[in-house]
């Protein structure tokens, strides 16, 4: 979508211009030049912007379901008491025994919670002004769950891959009352901030995403940044989608590697598993889908010469990423040696 990963989507962005200076047109019921020969793509465009005005529809209706399939996640008790619910899976140890498997936790409470993106066929006619592009680093996505004094890291299949005290309200001695739920991407010992969950005593489920985006500069504007802390929290780069903004951050080099752009709608709710309302580009696509100049760097980053329609085929093909039978690829089960792999990509 990776997610931040780009293991979960690829968000397929194309907005097209009247003009080279206008984020416009071609509405959703056209087909986009460069996937006018992509299987099925009519038809796929138009689910995805159905799905994308039922999603927002719902939102209006259901101001309480998010909140309640997250609420476990809000739970004042923490994740590893021994009540909560855990389920053990065998796991090949490629470090110390290639020929040995071992036995991992796997956490429910934390498992298929975060929100993944899709790639966006259909063109959103809004795209300027009402969306907002998240840079996401090379790194692995992650829920990270700071409360009781401990700051714990969960991959997207609920298994913790670590933990250690961090300057986030609940995660470390100076304030372990509090509880903060983030959206992240964990590149070594740095962790970038895609989404926030819960934080401050609120879920934070049922808010848009632009409220989001602003309780994160809060976050971090008062984040306890002690020195012998060893792992460090930063805002992922954003800016609003319009020519200028995704100009400026596109043309220069970053100090860290991009995985690919998440665009978000700023109206969309944070709900587990795969969205409509966040969509998925990676850098090397922007000249060719939305009349973005990019820095050179970004022209190697493409993983073969497939043409776009043949890459995100073939993306696709290797991620189980479909619509089958009408029903889009969040439906359908991914098979268990893909799991592996998908956490360790991306978002």
């Amino acid at each position: 979508m990776g997610d931040p990963n780009s293991d979960q989507k690829m968000d397929d962005l194309i907005d097209l211009m009247k003009s080279s200076n206008s984020l416009n047109d071609y509405t959703a019921t056209e087909k986009h030049p460069h996937f006018d020969n992509y299987k099925n793509v009519g038809k796929i465009a138009n689910s995805q912007k159905e799905r994308r005005a039922e999603h927002l529809e719902r939102q209006k209706n259901r101001r309480n379901d998010s909140y309640n399939r997250h609420r476990s996640l809000f739970d004042e008790t923490s994740g590893e008491k021994k009540g909560d619910e855990i389920e053990y899976v065998m796991e090949v140890d490629e470090k110390r025994n290639p020929f040995k498997k071992k036995t991992i936790p796997i956490y429910k409470k934390y498992k298929d919670r975060l929100m993944l993106s899709e790639w966006l066929i259909d063109i959103p006619n809004e795209l300027q002004g009402s969306w907002t592009m998240v840079v996401s680093p090379k790194g692995k996505r992650c829920l990270v769950v700071a409360e009781e004094g401990i700051t714990s890291v969960y991959t997207k299949h609920g298994y913790k891959s670590g933990q250690f005290e961090s300057g986030i309200p609940g995660g470390g001695e100076l304030n372990p009352r509090e509880k903060t739920i983030l959206d992240c991407i964990m590149q070594k010992n740095r962790f970038y901030i895609l989404d926030v969950i819960y934080a401050n005593s609120k879920s934070f489920s049922e808010i848009e995403a632009i409220q989001r985006f602003e309780e994160i500069d809060i976050i971090l504007k008062n984040i306890n940044k002690k020195e012998t802390y060893t792992k460090h929290f930063f805002k992922a780069l954003r800016c609003p989608c319009n020519n200028e903004e995704m100009t400026k951050i596109m043309t220069k080099p970053l100090e860290f590697d991009i995985n690919g752009l998440l665009y978000y709608n700023n109206d969309g709710w944070y709900t587990s598993g795969y969205t409509p309302l966040v969509g998925w580009l990676e850098p090397w696509m922007l000249p060719e889908v939305v009349n973005i100049p990019i820095h050179r760097r970004y022209n190697f980053q493409k993983k073969n010469d497939l043409p776009l329609k043949e890459y995100v085929d073939d993306f696709n093909d290797k991620h189980n990423h479909h619509f089958v039978h009408g029903k889009s690829w969040e439906e359908i089960e991914v098979p268990e040696d893909n799991k592996k792999e998908e956490d360790e990509k991306m978002d």
